[in-house]
């Protein structure tokens, strides 16, 4: 559904995922008569992370129905692959998509690559309620002194969905968090 107050795109859609996410992928198809990548991109500290580990697995199955070829990437997080404390929920369901990276990569080649990303510290809604303090100690622990911005994680995106012979690679976009602190 198009929307007035949508960002400018081809095609914007605001769908409840937990509500099924078939439609979503349908209506995409539909209006484009294809679809060439998906990128798996939720998540949250708060909330229902048993939906946040399955909605990506039920996005990835039925976008590879419509795909011929073409790209899913799934947005992981550092915590991933070294753990957080306090979010167990979210390091769970994050933990799950690696896994489903992993998986899938290797149901879904040679048509379909699937890959991840593994953020660091990112300026999102998420790192938004940081403290100046603890703003300031990340910052001084990342060796490119600074939280990384959307557009880094876009980037990294666009390479793996240019991408002809990478296959459930995670690709980590982390300002060298892993280099100094993994």
């Amino acid at each position: 559904m198009a929307r007035s107050d949508a960002p400018d795109c081809d095609l914007y859609i605001r769908h409840d995922l937990s509500t099924g996410a078939g439609d979503v992928v349908r209506q995409v198809y539909d209006e484009f008569g294809r679809l060439d990548i998906l990128v798996n991109n939720a998540g949250s500290h708060e909330g229902n992370h048993q939906l946040m580990a399955l909605t990506p697995y039920l996005l990835a199955k039925e976008a590879a129905w419509y795909m011929k070829a073409g790209h899913i990437i799934n947005i992981l997080s550092i915590s991933a692959v070294q753990g957080a404390r306090n979010i167990a929920g979210y390091v769970m369901a994050k933990h799950a998509a690696l896994g489903l990276t992993r998986a899938l990569a290797l149901e879904l080649a040679p048509d379909i690559h699937v890959n991840g990303i593994i953020p660091g510290l990112i300026d999102t809604a998420m790192t938004s309620n940081y403290t100046q303090s603890r703003r300031e100690l990340l910052d001084s622990l990342i060796p490119a002194h600074r939280f990384g911005q959307a557009e880094d994680v876009a980037e990294a995106a666009l390479f793996l969905a240019n991408s002809n012979y990478i296959y459930g690679h995670s690709l980590v976009v982390d300002g060298g968090w892993m280099v100094k602190n993994g």
